[in-house]
């Protein structure tokens, strides 16, 4: 069952200044770990909320390609 997030990111690349016009936000219905194939290319997702229970999901949570540290 595909569930319901609010996800903000930006197309600048992590450890770049991110201002408020660089950050876009888009509600997206499909599986945590589907968010990043309907995010634009190269997309750097600076936090997930999970619209049903009305909080933010914790990064451990995020799809494994947008963890932090993750490659490292």
């Amino acid at each position: 069952m595909a569930l319901n997030y609010r996800v903000r990111y930006s197309l600048k690349p992590s450890g770049q200044h991110h201002s408020g016009l660089d950050v876009q936000t888009m509600d997206i219905q499909a599986d945590l770990d589907r968010l990043p194939d309907s995010l634009p290319p190269g997309a750097y997702i600076m936090y997930i909320e999970d619209l049903a229970a009305g909080q933010n999901v914790h990064w451990t949570r995020w799809p494994k390609s947008y963890r932090p540290g993750f490659g490292e």
